[in-house]
């Protein structure tokens, strides 16, 4: 019994000593990704990745020349139909804009468009608004952060926008044609009712006007 007895307070004096070595261990590896690497190497080789996951790319957005990708943010999610479900979509938006760590004026005014209609793939739509857009569903609220090299690039644009300048646009989803139908009716609508009462008017006095002269 007391030989038990010292053995039993052996090993768990050696339990003792060992946990606060075995606790530092642990807190050093990992501290860093390169030390976990050391001490989990992996069967393929490869080093593990150790992600930071607060990091939010659209709140990390620097306007510098680094900057070379879109961040997004949704304000609200849609539903129904989908930007990006198929290829060449009607789609009308609308859309504030304001300069992002810019000394010139915030807003750009000349920029908010209240209504928009596009074929995506038609490159009529700024490249990183439209990509920004990808995934938005029929209703939704956006905010997309758009760095020179997909927005108006180096060089002065209207004389509003300077070169290298980063923007944010607020986006808005009102609609998608489903049909050559709704096509029709947007793009009408887009151009105005009067607008094409007026050059209706007109080509059917120019196709028939050589009636009249007979």
């Amino acid at each position: 019994m007391i030989k038990s007895a010292l053995i039993l307070q052996l090993l768990l004096s050696g339990v003792a000593a060992f946990a606060p070595m075995m606790s530092t261990s642990i807190q050093r590896y990992q501290s860093t990704g390169t030390e976990m690497n050391q001490m989990f190497p992996t069967s393929s080789g490869l080093e593990l990745e150790v992600v930071d996951e607060i990091s939010n790319p659209f709140d990390s957005y620097t306007p510098t020349d680094d900057q070379k990708e879109i961040a997004i943010k949704d304000i609200k999610i849609g539903s129904g139909y989908t930007v990006g479900s198929e290829d060449a979509q009607l789609l009308q938006i609308k859309f504030t804009s304001k300069f992002v760590g810019s000394k010139f004026t915030a807003n750009i005014k000349e920029f908010d468009v209240p209504s928009m209609v596009f074929k995506t793939g038609e490159q009529r739509c700024l490249p990183g608004l439209e990509e920004g857009i990808q995934g938005m569903k029929i209703g939704g609220t956006r905010s997309v952060r758009v760095p020179p090299n997909k927005g108006y690039g180096d060089s002065w644009y209207r004389g509003v926008v300077p070169p290298n300048s980063h923007l944010e646009f607020n986006v808005e989803l009102v609609n998608i044609a489903q049909s050559p139908v709704e096509e029709f009716q947007m793009k009408v609508k887009q151009f105005g009712v009067e607008r094409v009462i007026g050059a209706t008017v007109c080509f059917l006095y120019l196709a028939l006007s050589p009636l009249f002269d007979q």
